[in-house]
């Protein structure tokens, strides 16, 4: 067996085994999967994705003066 086939089936038997974990490792006669049995306090539930909608905060006043905002340079347009 390949190292890809040995991920791909360790992707699958954990599909079909949410309490056992499944890894590709290397031996002497190629690539295998390997089983180890979860500790209870060590299984999580599957994760799900969420997004957090919140308002974004306004953007504060530009406390520069007209004349500093459209000439570049320090403040005040000079330099």
């Amino acid at each position: 067996m390949t190292r890809e086939e040995a991920e791909d089936r360790a992707r699958q038997l954990q599909g079909e085994h949410p309490e056992r974990h499944f890894a590709a490792r290397e031996s002497a006669g190629g690539w295998e999967v390997a089983s180890v049995q979860l500790p209870e306090e060590l299984r999580r539930e599957p994760l799900i994705p969420t997004v957090e909608a919140r308002p974004q905060p306004s953007l504060p006043d530009d406390p520069r003066t007209g004349h500093e905002r459209r000439v570049p340079g320090t403040p005040g347009g000079l330099g």
